[in-house]
C-alpha cells in the first residue's frame, strides 16, 4: 500500500507540473509562411484600409458619371398695387437645364476610372510592402525560437557540468571555488534563456501586429525554417522588366493618365456650356397663359481658365518627374536588398562552413581536456561562450539572408515571390 501511495503521489506531481505545459502546448498555433501570407491578405489592417480607399474611388467614378441637375423655380406676384387677391396674382414656373459641352462628363469619368485603377494597383503595392514586413517578422520569430532552444540547451549543459563538478567536489577532485564559478556561469546561462524567452514573446507580438491578430500572439509557432543558402539572382534585364511591371510604378502611370484627362478637362472648360430654360406664366392681366424659352451662355471676360490649365500642366509635369524618381527608388531598393542578401549569404556560409565547425571542435576538445584535468575552468568557459556566440551569429545571418532574399524578390518580381 505504501508503494501505491508513493506512485499515486508521483503521478499527481507529474500531472501538476506537466499539465500546464501540455495545456500551453495545446494552445500553440503552428504557422507556415504560406499560411501567414494568406492571413495577411485577409486581416492586415493596411490592406483592409487600402480596399476601403478603392471603394471610395469607385464611388467617385459613379459621382463623375452624372450630368448636372435641372433647376425648377416657381414664383407668385400680385399685378396691381395694394391688391393681393390670389386669383388676380401672376404664377410663374421656370425649368432650366445646363448642357455640358466639350466632352466634360466623359473626361471626368475617364479621370475617375484612372484614379480607381491606380487605387487597385496601390493595393498590390501595399500587399508587396506588407509581405516584406511579414518576412522580417516571420524569420525574426524563427530565429527567436531557435535562439531559445540554443539558450535552453546551453543552460542544460551547464546544469550537467555543475552536477558532475559537485560529485567531483565530494570526491575531493575539484576545488569549492570552481564549483561556485560553475554556479555563476549556470546562472548566466539561465538569465540568457529568460532573455531568449522574452525575445520570443516580442517576436510573436511583432508577427501578430503585421497579421492583425494581436489577441493570438502567445500561441504563434513558426514551422518553416530559414531559406536555403545559395539562392540565384536574376540578371539586370530581368530587373528592368520588373521595374516596368511593379505595382507602384504602374499606379503612378495610372495617375499620370488621370492627370492627362484632368488637363483635357481644364481645356474643355473653354468650350461654353449652354443653359436652356423654359417658362410658363399665368397672367390674369394678359388674359391667360404665356410661354417663354431662354438660352444662357457664359462670357469669358474675367476668367478664361488659364490658371486651371496652367495648374493641370504643372501637376502633370510633376507626376512625370515623380515617375522617374519612383523608378530610381525601385532600382535602389533592389540593389540594397541584393547587396544585403549577398553579404548575409557570405557571412552565413563563412559561419556555418568555417567558424561554427572550428568553434564546435574547440569546445569539444576543451571539454575533453577539462574532464581529464588538462584544461582550466576558464578555458572551458571561453570555449563554450565562443561556441554559443558563433551559433547565435549564424542564426542571425540566416535570418538576415532570408529576409533580404524575400525583400529582393518582392522588389523586382512580387508576382513570383515565394508563398
Amino acid at each position: 500500500m505504501q508503494v501505491v501511495r508513493i506512485a499515486a503521489a508521483v503521478v499527481a506531481f507529474l500531472l501538476a507540473v506537466h499539465g500546464p505545459l501540455a495545456s500551453a502546448a495545446a494552445t500553440q498555433e503552428p504557422l507556415t509562411w504560406q499560411q501567414c501570407v494568406q492571413i495577411l491578405d485577409e486581416s492586415n489592417r493596411a490592406l483592409r484600409l487600402s480596399r476601403r480607399q478603392l471603394e471610395a474611388t469607385l464611388a467617385d467614378v459613379r459621382r463623375a458619371d452624372v450630368g448636372p441637375n435641372p433647376n425648377l423655380s416657381a414664383a407668385v406676384s400680385n399685378t396691381a398695387a395694394r391688391h393681393y387677391r390670389v386669383p388676380d396674382s401672376d404664377w410663374i414656373i421656370r425649368l432650366e437645364q445646363l448642357f455640358e459641352r466639350g466632352g466634360k462628363r466623359e473626361l471626368r469619368v475617364a479621370a475617375a476610372r484612372d484614379l480607381a485603377r491606380a487605387a487597385g494597383l496601390d493595393i498590390r503595392d501595399i500587399a508587396r510592402q506588407q509581405r516584406i514586413v511579414l518576412a522580417s517578422s516571420y524569420f525574426d520569430l524563427v530565429a527567436a525560437q531557435q535562439a531559445l532552444d540554443l539558450a535552453n540547451e546551453t543552460a542544460a549543459g551547464y546544469l550537467r557540468l555543475r552536477t558532475a563538478a559537485q560529485r567531483r567536489l565530494q570526491a575531493g577532485d575539484i576545488a569549492e571555488v570552481d564549483v561556485a564559478r560553475l554556479r555563476v556561469e549556470e546562472g548566466r546561462a539561465l538569465n540568457d534563456a529568460r532573455t531568449a524567452t522574452a525575445n520570443l514573446a516580442q517576436a510573436r507580438v511583432g508577427l501578430a501586429a503585421v497579421l492583425g491578430l494581436e489577441g493570438r500572439a502567445d500561441g504563434f509557432l513558426a514551422t518553416d525554417d530559414f531559406l536555403p543558402l545559395s539562392q540565384p539572382f536574376p540578371d539586370a534585364a530581368a530587373l528592368e522588366r520588373a521595374i516596368e511591371q511593379r505595382a507602384d510604378v504602374a499606379a503612378l502611370r495610372a495617375r499620370i493618365d488621370a492627370l492627362n484627362q484632368t488637363r483635357r478637362l481644364a481645356l474643355a472648360q473653354r468650350t461654353r456650356d449652354i443653359t436652356i430654360g423654359v417658362q410658363t406664366e399665368r397672367s390674369p392681366s394678359l388674359g391667360g397663359n404665356v410661354f417663354g424659352v431662354s438660352a444662357t451662355i457664359p462670357l469669358f471676360i474675367n476668367n478664361d481658365f488659364t490658371g486651371d490649365i496652367a495648374r493641370a500642366d504643372a501637376d502633370l509635369a510633376s507626376a512625370q518627374e515623380d515617375l522617374e524618381r519612383v523608378k530610381g527608388l525601385v532600382r535602389t531598393d533592389a540593389a540594397r536588398a541584393a547587396a544585403l542578401a549577398a553579404s548575409a549569404l557570405e557571412r552565413a556560409q563563412r559561419l556555418e562552413q568555417v567558424s561554427l565547425p572550428e568553434a564546435s571542435r574547440a569546445a569539444q576538445a576543451i571539454d575533453f581536456a577539462f574532464s581529464r584535468g588538462a584544461a582550466t575552468l576558464t578555458d572551458l568557459f571561453d570555449a563554450r561562450r565562443q561556441l554559443v556566440t558563433v551559433r547565435i551569429e549564424a542564426l542571425a545571418a540566416r535570418a538576415d539572408y532570408s529576409k533580404a532574399v524575400l525583400a529582393w524578390r518582392e522588389s523586382v518580381h512580387p508576382e513570383e515571390s515565394p508563398r
